[in-house]
């Protein structure tokens, strides 16, 4: 059959047009387009505009949602922070025991295992390193109780002479007191502690609770420095391997590097309180201060609660010199006192728990205050060892996050 021509072109003409139609998107120009697509419809509109992330339709601002979620997160670590230290101040009895154990463990550790080494079973090295440290502390103990002995008479006639020489300075002028005024406020303050008799009572009882609750815990705690010393490493395994998963191998990085920290940090104080002890027993036996051997077993102890036991053991050795030698020689402690302690802040800190132990001094601080308001001196003393672990872990978990260093030729080729 032979095509029109005629229908052809007409054919051709209206392909084309189409064609065109459809690269250029004019289809509502085109009658043919109108007539082939009758239910095309335009797109849907939202029926709410967005400007800037914020829907227009919302009264609440972008700032103060995120606000609002910030807050109540913070809310919550601070409700699970502050369950979490008053747990602890309720267990006290079990986990200050623990903490203490986990601590001395750090300086009995050493001896421990070079007694191992040597042929001594894990239960004999162990209870051997135990009993010295018991022993040579006991020994320190009486050595300071038979120097308070020797010189408690002498500082309590001290003492005494103190106070009549304050009676004196009340019956002179501006205070002008006779003799029967002073008797009468000295009958008055014994009137008022005779009627306090009960509170009294009431806290001797509180303090025979508090004993009980000391001697039990020092009882536990011997018992888990024993066994920290001779199963320390089974211990942790089982552990590892009964809580860890496929944790496992980081949860163990991360103990012993917390561990290695916490070592550091305890041997660090046991140095820096040595050397402590040392300058203040030197200075105070040259001054001619009494109670030289009490006094450097409290710096020495001291130190073992940053800021705080520093502090107390200064005054003490100050409120001594001042009962026993008077406002001069009082002055000459303290100067002695001051100078130890900036010693100890400048040069025996960075020197020996610098490497150790990389916590600002701000967040020492902070930690002791939140420590003491949350659990008292007990938080005072185990908030310190935390905030070490606490940065140990921050670091290792910061470690981890970064990527792994990508592999160059040039270390290819020297591999």
């Amino acid at each position: 059959m032979k095509a029109d021509p005629q229908r052809s072109a007409e054919n051709e003409s209206r392909g084309g047009d189409s064609l065109e139609d459809r690269v250029t998107g004019d289809d509502d120009e085109s009658p043919v387009a109108a007539e082939e697509s009758p239910t095309r419809t335009a797109p849907a509109v939202a029926p709410t505009a967005s400007t800037g992330g914020q829907v227009a339709d919302d009264p609440v601002p972008r700032w103060l949602r995120s606000g609002a979620a910030i807050a109540w997160r913070l809310l919550a670590v601070a409700a699970a922070i502050a369950l979490s230290a008053y747990a602890l101040a309720y267990l006290r009895v079990v986990v200050l025991p623990v903490i203490v154990a986990l601590l001395v463990s750090t300086v009995l550790r050493p001896p421990t295992r070079w007694l191992m080494r040597h042929r001594f079973s894990d239960a004999a090295a162990a209870a051997s390193v135990l009993l010295t440290a018991i022993a040579a502390l006991a020994v320190a103990l009486m050595m300071a109780g038979a120097a308070i002995g020797r010189q408690f008479s002498d500082l309590a006639d001290r003492v005494q002479a103190g106070i009549h020489e304050a009676g004196d300075a009340l019956a002179q002028p501006p205070f002008n007191l006779s003799p029967a005024d002073i008797e009468q406020r000295i009958d008055n303050a014994m009137n008022q502690l005779s009627d306090s008799s009960g509170a009294l009572t009431g806290g001797v009882l509180h303090g025979a609770v508090v004993v009980g609750e000391l001697l039990t815990g020092l009882i536990i705690t011997l018992l888990l420095l024993f066994f920290f010393l001779k199963d320390g490493p089974a211990l942790w395994r089982w552990v590892v391997d009964t809580f860890g998963g496929r944790q496992g191998p980081r949860l163990d990085e991360l103990a012993s590097r917390s561990y290695s920290a916490l070592t550091g940090y305890v041997r660090g104080l046991f140095l820096v309180g040595a050397t402590d002890a040392t300058m203040i027993g030197a200075g105070l036996a040259i001054i001619g201060v009494p109670l030289v051997i009490p006094l450097m077993l409290l710096t020495f102890l001291a130190a073992f609660v940053p800021l705080i036991g520093a502090f107390a053991a200064g005054l003490a050795a100050v409120l001594i010199a001042l009962v026993s030698g008077g406002v001069a020689q009082a002055l000459i402690v303290l100067a002695l006192v001051i100078a130890v302690q900036q010693i100890e802040g400048h040069v025996l800190y960075p020197l020996i728990m610098g490497r150790t132990v990389h916590v600002h001094p701000i967040a020492v601080i902070l930690a002791l205050a939140t420590g003491g308001i949350l659990a008292g001196i007990i938080g005072v003393f185990i908030s310190v060892p935390i905030i070490t672990v606490a940065a140990t872990a921050l670091a290792y978990l910061r470690e981890e996050a970064q990527p792994p260093e990508p592999v160059t030729a040039e270390a290819v080729v020297s591999v």
